[in-house]
């Protein structure tokens, strides 16, 4: 039931970021992005792996902000080369870049992963994505 709440509160925060966005767009903006509905991946974030078990990730921004990342066979995997990767190519430490969709629950439902390699070189791990 807490964990319902903290997810359910979680995506609240998110979507009141999102309508305050323009108050604080930048090119380097630590805000989840939002797509719109005709975009086929709503949501996007890059992070560091915290945790992984099967089917599910942990990821973390940075700014204190951490999310669920649910991936299947059906989530495209891309290593830092641009080669097709696997999901036993994804392990805790890596930096990713992951477009999905941002469930109720908070959870995001990966249609795209990609590695973009060890640690934080010279990427922030907190860095959200742009459109």
């Amino acid at each position: 039931m807490v964990t319902r709440r903290v997810a359910v509160l979680t995506g609240l925060l998110l979507f009141t970021l999102q309508l305050s966005r323009t108050t604080f767009a930048s090119p380097h903006s630590t805000l989840p992005t939002f797509s719109s509905a005709q975009d086929e991946n709503n949501f996007t974030l890059q992070g560091k792996i915290t945790e992984k078990s099967a089917g599910k990730l942990t990821v973390s921004t940075g700014e204190n902000m951490i999310f669920h990342v649910l991936y299947n066979d059906k989530t495209e995997i891309k290593k830092k080369d641009g080669s097709p990767g696997t999901a036993q190519d994804l392990r805790m430490g890596l930096r990713i870049s992951v477009a999905g969709d941002l469930a109720e629950s908070g959870e995001i439902t990966a249609k795209r992963i990609e590695i973009e390699g060890e640690g934080s070189k010279n990427k922030s791990a907190g860095e959200i994505l742009g459109h």
